[in-house]
């Protein structure tokens, strides 16, 4: 049964993603001045997660050990 939802991220900085390639954004099909950023991501065990998410807080906190 799933009792909840977290929020995990990947951690580009510290596993030292590469960015491959910029690509425009395209808004209504009509492509924009802004660039997008196409990154490689490294595989990576660590990630970060949310534990103060204000709806699933008390499920988080009673899942991970007491010394995180």
């Amino acid at each position: 049964d799933i009792i909840c939802s977290i929020n995990l991220q990947h951690n580009c900085v510290d596993v030292k993603c590469r960015i491959l390639l910029t690509k425009p954004i395209h808004q209504e099909h009509i492509q924009t001045s802004r660039n997008s950023a196409v990154v490689n991501h490294e595989l990576t065990p660590e990630f970060f997660l949310n534990v103060y998410s204000i709806h699933n807080y008390m499920h988080i906190s009673n899942t991970l050990p007491k010394n995180l």
